[in-house]
């Protein structure tokens, strides 16, 4: 993957999820933590509090990792969404699930009053619940492919800074040959002219 969403770059796309996740799951903790444990179940509000926690020092991570090229955050960014989307995944499946099968009783109940007819409820009732799923799923191709983003970005800077590690500048060498300083030391010059004695004039 080169581009997300066809047009941004990974590396944005990778910070501009991680910051937005920062401030949501963070903002979402503060949240969960001033809710009082006597109106909600305190283990489900505790679980998610921390849960919100953890996202949000995980994406805090990831945003880290893109400004500094750091690709332990990264990876455990990548790691964080690969999971959270399996959990939404599963929250998904299980909503979609729960919706069809509590539609009669649900109905029934409504049917009750006279108000609205059981036909009618059910009618309703089912083609909203189409509608949720078909968003929910949705949802989940778009977050699937944000996912593969992320992990396309940490996969190239890992790759980029593993190339950059083992890449070895090769310098030509050319050999100079050694100078023989044993003629360089029998040249005398008397007068400014090369002196060439008796013996080597007769050699030559």
């Amino acid at each position: 993957m080169k581009n997300c969403c066809f047009c941004i770059s990974l590396r944005t796309a990778t910070l501009i999820l991680a910051l937005l996740g920062t401030v949501s799951h963070f903002y979402s903790g503060l949240t969960l933590s001033t809710m009082s444990f006597e109106e909600f179940d305190s283990g489900t509000v505790f679980g998610l509090t921390l849960y919100s926690y953890l996202s949000g020092w995980a994406c805090l991570a990831g945003a880290v990792g893109v400004l500094k090229n750091n690709v332990r955050r990264l990876r455990l960014f990548n790691i964080y969404y690969w999971a959270d989307l399996a959990l939404h995944a599963g929250f998904s499946v299980a909503s979609a699930v729960m919706l069809f099968t509590l539609h009669s009783d649900i109905c029934e109940e409504m049917s009750k009053d006279g108000k609205v007819e059981l036909e009618t409820c059910e009618q309703v009732y089912i083609q909203s619940a189409w509608i949720v799923t078909i968003a929910m799923a949705l949802s989940m191709l778009l977050k699937l492919h944000f996912a593969f983003a992320i992990h396309s970005y940490a996969k190239r800077v890992q790759q980029e800074q593993q190339h950059g590690e083992t890449s070895v500048l090769v310098v030509e060498y050319t050999p100079v040959p050694p100078m023989d300083t044993k003629e360089q030391t029998d040249v005398i010059y008397v007068a400014g002219k090369e002196f060439i004695p008796d013996d080597k004039k007769q050699q030559a």
